[in-house]
């Protein structure tokens, strides 16, 4: 059977609401950035955009290309609160309602028709409930999987809809710049131009799979399948999962993976005092790591099962190693990383048997059971690892 998946874009969503907070600003040129020195720009006006400026973007910088510019700092409680009640107002429609995005939504509308009516019908009956109880204005893409109907959206004007039908998915992607494809950013972009002559989706599409791979790697494949319009994702709602996040702002903008490593050993000497403290262990770690210009990479690994030596330093780092690895895949340097921690669980496993068997980590746990003591009496700086010496 066929899927529905519909895409519910609200253009520039947090600008908008800025602008709903202070109509002032409406049409004014108007960015949201920390007010940090070296931030970036991570939400852009259309007449910002019109100024060359781009997200991603240092705030000087910007700056200098609009001397008129407003900057407003983000309210990620604020926006979150309005995107949890559009996520309620869409669950009327269908329980399959995926955010992905401030302001982009993923709702699986599958054997809805008796219910709604045409397929059509309750795409447009969703753009207008958002417009009429939100004051926020959408376009909206159709289509038989997530891919596909995200790319629909983004090739419309604000408060249209377009319907792909099943079967034609590559034919549709085929004329557009291979740049509307999720997660195809403009270093992929230019390698693809530079090294491969490719422009469209259509020409990536028909590209060797060998020689993708030895362009690209391993997301050569997956460049691939989204050039044929190919997705089997499914929409998945969000659920509250018990999180713990450690995060770093580098001094500057680093590249030296000694360096890297150091900090990112800080953050596992951090997020595992925590787990400790709670005598918790995560099923899941994630790696977020934020270029200089911006750009976001994310790397992600599960676990079966939580034994006991998972709140140990030695062994989140060598996961997080692993993340590291599959995260940078940039020459760029790295100004922000993030590591987190979900799904926590009790320690699954039992104590050694014998004295002289520590292979559940017992005398690392001893240890970092005093550091741990040490640094909340005296403060994280009490203590070092060599490692990260250099970063501090």
């Amino acid at each position: 059977m066929a899927r529905n998946i519909l895409h519910l874009d609200i253009r520039n969503f947090c600008i908008a609401l800025e602008r709903q907070r202070q109509p002032a600003l409406r049409d004014w040129p108007m960015v949201i950035a920390p007010g940090q020195t070296r931030a970036v720009v991570q939400a852009v006006s259309p007449e910002a955009r019109q100024e060359g400026i781009q997200p991603g973007m240092v705030v000087a910088r910007a700056r200098r290309r609009c001397r008129r510019l407003n900057i407003l700092p983000p309210d990620f409680s604020f926006y979150r609160q309005v995107q949890e009640q559009v996520i309620a107002s869409l669950d009327t429609f269908s329980p399959l309602v995926e955010p992905a995005g401030w302001g982009h939504f993923f709702i699986d509308i599958t054997g809805t028709r008796r219910l709604w009516g045409t397929l059509l019908d309750t795409a447009d009956r969703m753009r207008r409930l958002v417009t009429r109880d939100f004051q926020l204005n959408a376009a909206v893409g159709l289509a038989s999987n997530k891919l596909v109907s995200r790319v629909a959206a983004r090739v419309i004007r604000i408060q249209e809809l377009c319907d792909v039908f099943p079967g034609v998915e590559s034919s549709f992607l085929a004329p557009l710049r291979v740049s509307l494809l999720p997660g195809v950013g403009e270093v992929t972009t230019t390698r693809l131009l530079a090294e491969l002559n490719l422009q469209t989706v259509g020409e990536l599409a028909v590209v060797a799979p060998l020689l993708l791979d030895q362009v690209f790697g391993a997301a050569g494949q997956r460049l691939r399948r989204m050039a044929l319009g190919e997705d089997s994702s499914p929409v998945v709602t969000p659920r509250a999962v018990p999180t713990i996040r450690e995060e770093i702002q580098l001094p500057k903008d680093e590249n030296r993976r000694s360096r890297l490593s150091g900090h990112l050993y800080g953050l596992v000497e951090g997020l595992g005092r925590r787990l400790r403290s709670q005598n918790r262990c995560p099923g899941e770690l994630t790696l977020t790591v934020t270029y200089a210009d911006g750009i976001q990479a994310r790397a992600r690994e599960r676990f079966s099962a939580a034994g006991p030596e998972f709140h140990l330093d030695s062994v989140l780092y060598g996961a997080a190693l692993r993340l590291f690895d599959r995260a940078v895949q940039r020459r760029l340097r790295i100004r922000r990383l993030a590591l987190g921690a979900a799904y926590l669980q009790s320690p699954i496993g039992q104590l050694a048997l014998f004295p002289w068997d520590d292979s559940h980590g017992g005398k690392e746990t001893k240890l970092l059971q005093a550091m741990d003591h040490i640094r909340d009496r005296y403060g994280n700086g009490a203590l070092h690892y060599g490692k990260t010496i250099l970063t501090t």
